[in-house]
């Protein structure tokens, strides 16, 4: 084990950091330039990559291990970025630099540390009030369309992005698939589309798929094993006629199953067994989803209901139920409107408390769904590679629209933060506290000068200009002329850029704030003295 204390510990941290920030820097932009990396495969070309999150996920590690943990800190910000909020990865590493070199400095001269983070979290709260403050609403087509153009590098895909929002709304459900295509597609399903299919492919009706008109749906998040516990509400169904049953649970198997499909390939009743979709408890609060969508109670496992005891006002009702192996389709559930409207407004009211990432996207997902109708935008490609690089780009836009949509845009291409300058300068604090703001302020050009240089100008003019602007003027880099961000459409949802701030200042504070540097080599470990965090 070795131990590496300052003030030899931060310098090594620093270094690694400032490399890999030095790589995603130069995919900043809409004239970023490329990262060449080398595949396992040598006879395979190297990837080429100009995206920010997956350059960072590239990396592996220096031969240097204390240069790595800096270089493993830039890495973290940038996954926490992509897991949140999809975008602004580079932008959150490259203000994090600017932070981490700034206080470095300062520090060395003699300032002290808990004073400057003071600084910053003051200042920090001052921007993410002002960002919020030149906040508008995403509305205009044009807009929407530029926004994700500007994302996913594609005209194609970024107009149909912004026709997609138009149907389905801020809220609405939308996947993006790929296809055996080389041009895009997007299709809209009637009804709710949920990634689990068919239990068994003896369920099919015809090729490949499974279609039911007018079932009765039972709900449950137990494990289905005994025909004893379906034969009750099976013969339920069959006297109230022809209209078949459809079976949403954690599992069916065993003689339940058998059960179930010698009913449909006998002809005696038509039946469909289908596994819940989502993971873990997520799995009983959509069957709650599917009881309110089609009217329908959910047999819950922890309270001890029977499904032997079932009857037909138990079960979820809808005008047609579709299976194929990968997913389900419900259409035309029979709940009522007003309680499919407050289920879906009860998640809506969960969307801002829920952490970003997976949990945030799912309650979003399933409040879309609630409302009906599901968007597929179906990605092509001439190659495998392009195809999975432009699918990539199209879930990223995809999310960032519809923070856009939810919480408002800011001027795009550093110009938001450049115009948060001025409120940091009002900012009065004790000396060393001050210098803090000062880091802060500096900072907020940073993404600015990195966006001018990737595209092949001399930062420095421009920003003096910049600076002296009123808020919301910036320099397109296209164009190669000042103008007004939001009427040229060039934007950045305010919710992105309020997290690249937030984890850039976070990610600094947890590197100016470290004094030992622990590497466990992974060969010679003594489990009995091994340090342990």
């Amino acid at each position: 084990m070795r131990l590496v204390f300052q003030p030899d510990a931060r310098p090594a941290l620093r270094a690694g950091f400032n490399r890999l920030a030095d790589a995603m820097e130069v995919a900043l932009g809409p004239r970023g330039r490329l990262i060449a990396v080398a595949r396992d495969n040598p006879r395979r070309p190297p990837e080429l990559l100009n995206d920010g999150a997956t350059i960072a996920r590239r990396f592996l590690g220096f031969a240097d291990r204390f240069e790595t943990m800096g270089a493993f800190l830039a890495r973290h910000l940038a996954w926490r970025m992509e897991e949140a909020v999809g975008d602004g990865t580079t932008t959150a590493v490259i203000l994090a630099r600017h932070i981490i070199n700034e206080t470095d400095r300062h520090v060395a001269a003699g300032y002290n540390v808990m004073r400057l983070r003071r600084g910053l979290e003051r200042g920090l709260r001052v921007v993410l009030e002002e960002l919020a403050r030149m906040a508008t609403p995403l509305e205009r087509p044009e807009q929407i369309a530029a926004l994700a153009t500007g994302i996913t590098g594609d005209e194609t895909l970024g107009g149909f992005i912004e026709e997609i929002f138009d149907v389905v709304g801020p809220y609405g459900a939308v996947q993006v698939r790929s296809h055996y295509r080389r041009d895009h597609d997007r299709r809209y399903i009637n009804g709710t589309f949920w990634n689990q299919g068919w239990i068994s492919s003896y369920f099919t009706t015809e090729a490949g798929k499974a279609v039911l008109k007018h079932p009765y749906i039972l709900l449950t998040n137990r494990h289905l094993q005994k025909a004893s516990e379906l034969l009750p509400i099976l013969e339920q169904v069959r006297q109230a006629g022809e209209r078949g049953l459809v079976v949403i649970a954690n599992g069916v198997a065993g003689d339940a199953l058998n059960l179930l499909v010698t009913n449909k390939t006998r002809g005696a009743l038509p039946t469909l067994a289908i596994k819940t979709p989502g993971l873990g408890s997520e799995k009983t609060e959509i069957l709650q989803d599917l009881a309110v969508l089609t009217g329908g109670r959910v047999f819950l496992a922890e309270t001890g209901d029977a499904i032997e005891e079932a009857t037909l006002a138990d079960l979820g009702q809808a005008r047609e139920v579709q299976a194929i192996r990968s997913g389900f389709t419900l259409i035309g559930g029979q709940g009522r409107p007003a309680a499919i409207r407050q289920r879906s407004q009860q998640l809506r009211s969960q969307i801002p408390k829920a952490p970003y990432g997976r949990e945030r996207d799912r309650l979003v997902e399933r409040a879309g769904k609630l409302l009906g109708g599901v968007a597929l935008l179906e990605v092509g490609g001439a190659t495998e590679t392009e195809q999975e690089y432009l699918k990539d780009r199209a879930e990223e836009a995809v999310r960032v629209v519809r923070l856009g949509l939810q919480g408002g845009v800011v001027p795009g291409g550093g110009a938001a933060l450049l115009a948060c300058r001025p409120a940091l300068e009002r900012v009065q604090l004790p000396d060393e506290e001050q210098a803090g703001v000062q880091i802060l302020a500096d900072a907020l050009t940073a993404p600015a000068r990195a966006l001018l240089r990737n595209s092949g100008y001399e930062p420095e003019p421009i920003l003096a200009r910049l600076l002296e602007a009123r808020g919301g003027c910036g320099f397109d880099v296209i164009r190669g002329q000042f103008t007004d961000m939001v009427a040229a459409a060039i934007l950045d949802p305010l919710q992105v850029v309020q997290m690249a701030l937030q984890t850039a200042v976070s990610g600094a504070i947890m590197h100016v704030t470290t004094e030992v540097l622990v590497h466990r080599p992974r060969e010679n470990r003594d489990e009995e003295v091994d340090f342990r965090p």
